[in-house]
């Protein structure tokens, strides 16, 4: 192998290794554009998972005061 053969073949591997970094940046950037959508998901489900049980136990909460305040006013 002569120097221009092997300088054309070094200039043949940087470009495949350069094609191969820009193809890896893209997919990575597209995969941590789809985590972040599927994470944006579950944190939004586990907020409305929280919010229904807050607002019951509010409820529980509201009606355990209300029947603590007839037993009060029944013992008075």
């Amino acid at each position: 192998m002569n120097d221009d053969q092997f300088e054309d073949l070094k200039r043949f591997i940087d470009s495949r290794i350069s094609q191969s970094e820009v193809q890896f940046d893209q997919n990575l950037k597209k995969f941590k554009a789809d985590i972040k959508q599927h994470l944006d998901e579950i944190q939004a489900a586990v907020a409305e998972s929280i919010s229904a049980v807050n607002d019951g136990t509010d409820e529980k909460l509201g009606d355990h005061e209300q029947r603590l305040t007839r037993l009060e006013q029944r013992t008075a």
